[in-house]
């Protein structure tokens, strides 16, 4: 095998690098950590850029093309500016942007298929036509197969957690499988201007994925909903909880409810109240948390 340099054995744009990887904490909406609070998560836009730095030839390994030092530097920097902008995370759908680092990364592996023609295992290993395929034993939370797998290498993942392999099979295994499909949701398919519509990517899953949801949700509500009652805001609450003050005379939904199995008081001047059977460190006066 003829090993070629790559971009990232040389320079790397660590700046956007590192402002975009430190934007992505601020990121709720949309980022995969949502599905579950991750102790190592990679940030995606490092991730990316890692991958496709390993991917994508520096052009030092191209002399035949790029001549001279001053040639390779101008080349060089034309790929940091597709790294800047491949890092975005404006940019993590763009399919312009993903697709001109795509473009390179193809470049380069046809590059290295056509140096290794003469290997004896060379329509095995060197496919000018099928990428070589990205493994993480250790996969986590996914964000390395995940962003291999949007930079268009097929993306295998494993991990001796079964959440971070419930993670994985949610953002890495099942949305290919249902690529390019419209929903089947009874609400979409009466909806002729739904199914009109082009359904790239996993758009179709996620319009599936928001429909039964909220279907869960409205069963749980209408099964459950009595147990988990709307809470009053009094005069009352608002002194010890200025900030509810405005809220007044409204009743609000309550997002978690503390539960403590409660004795009759030891105490016989208070016989009749109900104390918590096992001592904790915060107030169950309420016993809620409101919105």
């Amino acid at each position: 095998m003829t090993p070629k340099k790559k971009l990232i054995e040389v320079a790397l744009p660590l700046e956007a690098i590192n402002v975009a990887s430190a934007r992505e904490k601020s990121i709720r909406h949309g980022h995969p950590s949502t599905l579950h609070l991750w102790w190592a998560r990679r940030p995606l836009a490092a991730a990316r850029a890692v991958i496709f730095a390993q991917m994508v030839d520096d052009p030092s390994a191209h002399p035949d093309i790029f001549k001279t030092e001053k040639a390779q530097e101008k080349e060089r920097q034309r790929l940091f500016r597709i790294i800047e902008d491949l890092v975005k995370w404006e940019n993590t759908t763009n399919e312009t942007v993903l697709q001109q680092a795509r473009d390179e990364i193809w470049q380069s592996w046809r590059y290295t298929c056509a140096e290794n023609a003469d290997h004896p295992r060379a329509k095995e290993l060197f496919d000018r036509y099928k990428l070589p395929a990205f493994h993480d034993p250790f996969a986590g939370g996914g964000a390395l197969p995940l962003e291999a797998q949007r930079l268009g290498l097929e993306s295998y993942a494993s991990d001796l957690n079964p959440v971070a392999v419930l993670i994985n099979k949610a953002m890495i295994e099942i949305p290919p499988k249902f690529s390019g499909q419209p929903p089947v949701n009874p609400e979409a398919q009466h909806q002729k201007s739904q199914m009109d519509k082009s359904w790239q990517g996993a758009r179709g899953l996620a319009e599936d994925v928001r429909y039964y949801g909220q279907w869960i949700h409205d069963e749980a509500e209408n099964r459950v909903g009595d147990l988990y009652p709307k809470v009053e805001i009094t005069v009352e609450t608002a002194k010890e909880r200025p900030d509810l003050k405005k809220y007044v005379g409204q009743k609000l939904k309550v997002i978690a409810w503390l539960w403590a199995r409660t004795v009759k008081s030891p105490n016989p001047a208070f016989a009749e109240v109900d104390v918590p059977l096992r001592n904790v460190s915060m107030t169950l006066r309420h016993r809620c948390t409101l919105i």
